[in-house]
C-alpha cells in the first residue's frame, strides 16, 4: 500500500468514522494540549491498521527475504518475524536484555542476534537504564536508551554501546530489506529526519517505527509533520504509528 488512507484501510468504518478521523487530523495542528491530545488519539486509532499492515507484509515473506528487529528487547516480536520463514536480524544493545534475547530466540535457525544499537551514524554511546531495571525487568528493560538520560534514567557504569549507522546496516545485506521494526527509545528521531530529508538510503520495503514523542512534548508537531510526509511517499512504506 503506497498511500496511508485509514478510511479505506479499516474493514469496519463504524469503529473509526471518517468524520472523526478528519477532525482529529485537523486538531493535531492546534497548539499545546489540544494538539498533543489529538495526536495521541489519532495514533491510537491507527494501532489496528498498523498491526494488520504488519501482518499482511509478514505473511507475504519468503525464506529469501530479510527482516530487521531494531530494539528487539527479549525477542517477542523477533519470534513473530521468524515465523514468516524470512531471515531475521535482531539488534539489542543492553547486555542483560541481550542475554535474555538469546535465551528466547537464539536457537531459531533463521534468527541472527546482534548486541548493537542502530542510529543515524556509527559510534559508541553510553547506555542508560530505568532506575527500577533490576526490580522490574520486564517493564523497565523496554526503556533502556542511548538517547533519554534524565528523570528516572541512570547511566550503566562502563557500558558504552556500539551503534551501527542505518545506512551501513542497509548496505550490509547486498539487497533490499523487506520489513523493519524500529523501537529504539529516542534514537529514531535522527534516523527519521535523515530518511525523510533524503540523506539515507531507502533500500527497504516497509519500516514500522514506534516514536516516543510522549517523552519529549516538543516533538509532537514534528512527528505529525513526519507522519504526513511519510504518507505522501509512494515508496518505501513508512508507518510511524507502531504501538
Amino acid at each position: 500500500m503506497s498511500q496511508f488512507d485509514p478510511s479505506r484501510s479499516d474493514p469496519n468504518p463504524d469503529l473509526f468514522p471518517t468524520w472523526s478521523l478528519s477532525l482529529l487530523e485537523r486538531l493535531q495542528d492546534a497548539p499545546g494540549f489540544i494538539g498533543r491530545s489529538a495526536a495521541r488519539k489519532y495514533r491510537r486509532r491507527m494501532f489496528p491498521f498498523s498491526l494488520r499492515e504488519m501482518d499482511r507484509r509478514l505473511a507475504a515473506l519468503t525464506p529469501d527475504d530479510i527482516c530487521l528487529d531494531l530494539g528487539a528487547n527479549v525477542g517477542a516480536f523477533t519470534e513473530i518475524m521468524a515465523r514468516s520463514g524470512a531471515r531475521v536480524h535482531a539488534f539489542e544493545p543492553d547486555p542483560e536484555t541481550f542475554e535474555r534475547l538469546g535465551e528466547r530466540v537464539g536457537h531459531l535457525p533463521n534468527v541472527t542476534l546482534h548486541q548493537k544499537a542502530v542510529g543515524e551514524r556509527n559510534g559508541r554511546l553510553q547506555l542508560y537504564r530505568a532506575a527500577d531495571f533490576a526490580s522490574d525487568f520486564d517493564n523497565a528493560s523496554q526503556a533502556s536508551s542511548l538517547h533519554y538520560q534524565g528523570g528516572r534514567m541512570r547511566p550503566v557504569d562502563g557500558c558504552l554501546v556500539e551503534v551501527m549507522g542505518f545506512a551501513e546496516l542497509l548496505h550490509a545485506f547486498g539487497r533490499p530489506v523487506a520489513v523493519i521494526k524500529m523501537d529504539v527509545e529516542g534514537a529514531e528521531w535522527e534516523v527519521l529526519e535523515a530518511l525523510l530529508a533524503g540523506r539515507l538510503p531507502l533500500d527497504f520495503g516497509a519500516l514500522f517505527v514506534e516514536t516516543h514523542e510522549r517523552l519529549e512534548r516538543r516533538r509532537y508537531p514534528q512527528v505529525v509533520a513526519m507522519r504526513r510526509a511519510a504518507r505522501k511517499m509512494a515508496a518505501p512504506y513508512i508507518n510511524l504509528y507502531w504501538p
